[in-house]
């Protein structure tokens, strides 16, 4: 059936009339990735406002914690929209999530994710009387780590509602993985100046930054990160006994946040650090982010600024991303560096190739080695370049990739070395 000929209302009426609990899901995807126009957006609202027993929509005992049919109706709010559409959802659809919300939180045995999932919504829509069922949410399930994403939209610094949540959540401070969503939000106003007064400089406050800043579980160190960046707002005496905690954190990145917040204010010593950090390539990029941010670009060695070093700072700061390998590489050497003309930007450039190494990575306890680019997109392509091929072989396929990834005509329909050596001329 064609897209135009189906109509949302009798699609989630349909499925919702289904025992199966993935039958919503399935029913709607043709609208997956969609612009929803004024019609889907009339469907919709008028589905919910239907709907007058949420516990099936939620029971999780047949749909699963994740997927559940309410979870699955409030992620249509995140569709493109036209308009009209996006007018509609928001003067008469958000009011329909509330009432869910409300019928929905009461029940005891509601799953966390259709609530908040909802809470995104009153986020996105800058609902008001979203920001107390957003409160409601953050007590009732406090350890969820969505809270980082519902966060991160009132951090938007035009967020109508950011500083209104934030003083909602003052007293009590939120618990559990909460407090560290919480704290990057409040910390994202304070250094925007849109915050009188930091809500962790209280006694509560100062004793969670310092449990955070003390903690050593490595999969805890981005708490600490997040509580060093609290220190320029906390009061002196508090600020100088946390701040000798985090000078003396084991993770380089958490003493370079503290690095930077003695420099934010007004100190000499933490420019010396995060100067010093520069010429480490496993830190160079963040130490250097971080002098910028503080108007001290000057104090950036040259020796990080040379093209062959601050290309390997690059490949370093990639590879350590919490979506690649999410720590640094146990070795990285330069392979190769040459100047090509590089089909994706239509110019010639440097680009550089990098031998990584990961010890005892893989699962049988040997080494995981790779190359990745650096000079265009900062990329490693795993499991299609690898440390025995040419180098003129690994940019040949950098470069169908980058192709691709640019929709490209040129992009050839299937990537090969031959391909991208014709390309590339080599």
């Amino acid at each position: 059936m064609a897209r135009r000929k189906l109509d949302l209302a009798d699609t989630i009426r349909t499925a919702l009339a289904k025992p199966e609990a993935s039958s919503l899901s399935e029913a709607l995807e043709p609208w997956d990735d969609e612009e929803l126009t004024l019609a889907d957006a009339e469907g919709l609202v008028t589905a919910l406002a239907e709907i007058t027993d949420v516990k099936p929509l939620i029971d999780a005992k047949i749909h699963g914690e994740t997927g559940t049919p309410l979870q699955t109706l409030a992620v249509l709010f995140q569709n493109e929209s036209s308009d009209d559409a996006t007018r509609l959802l928001r003067d008469r659809g958000i009011t329909e999530l509330i009432r869910l919300f409300d019928a929905a939180i009461v029940v005891p045995e509601c799953p966390s994710d259709p609530l908040l999932t909802i809470c995104k919504m009153f986020a996105v829509y800058v609902s008001k009387p979203g920001l107390e069922r957003i409160v409601a949410a953050v007590r009732r399930f406090p350890d969820e780590y969505m809270w980082e994403i519902v966060f991160g939209v009132f951090a938007d610094e035009g967020h109508p509602l950011g500083a209104e949540l934030i003083d909602r959540l003052r007293d009590p401070l939120p618990t559990d993985f909460a407090a560290v969503a919480y704290l990057d939000l409040v910390n994202a106003a304070a250094r925007e100046k849109r915050l009188d007064a930091h809500p962790f400089d209280t006694e509560e406050g100062h004793k969670r930054l310092e449990a955070w800043l003390a903690d050593s579980n490595s999969e805890h160190f981005s708490y600490a990160h997040s509580a060093a960046a609290a220190l320029p707002f906390i009061e002196s005496k508090a600020r100088n006994s946390l701040a000798s905690l985090a000078m003396d954190h084991a993770d380089t990145g958490v003493q370079m946040e503290a690095a930077w917040a003695s420099a934010y204010r007004g100190g000499t010593a933490g420019l010396t650090v995060l100067a010093r950090m520069c010429e480490d390539p496993q830190h160079s990029i963040m130490a250097q982010q971080y002098l910028e941010e503080l108007d001290q670009a000057d104090r950036i060695p040259a020796a990080a600024r040379e093209p062959d070093f601050n290309a390997l700072a690059q490949m370093c700061q990639w590879l350590r991303h919490p979506n690649e390998f999410g720590e640094p590489p146990t070795d990285v050497t330069l392979y190769d560096t040459r100047e090509l003309d590089w089909p994706p930007t239509n110019d010639r450039r440097r680009v550089w190739l990098f031998k990584y190494t990961y010890a005892g990575r893989n699962e049988d306890g040997t080494d995981e080695v790779g190359l990745g680019m650096v000079g265009s997109i900062t990329f490693a392509l795993f499991g299609e370049t690898n440390a025995a091929m040419s180098p003129e072989d690994a940019y040949a396929i950098h470069c169908c990739w980058e192709l691709d990834v640019n929709d490209d005509p040129r992009a050839p329909k299937k990537r090969s070395v031959k391909a991208g050596r014709k390309l590339l001329g080599i």
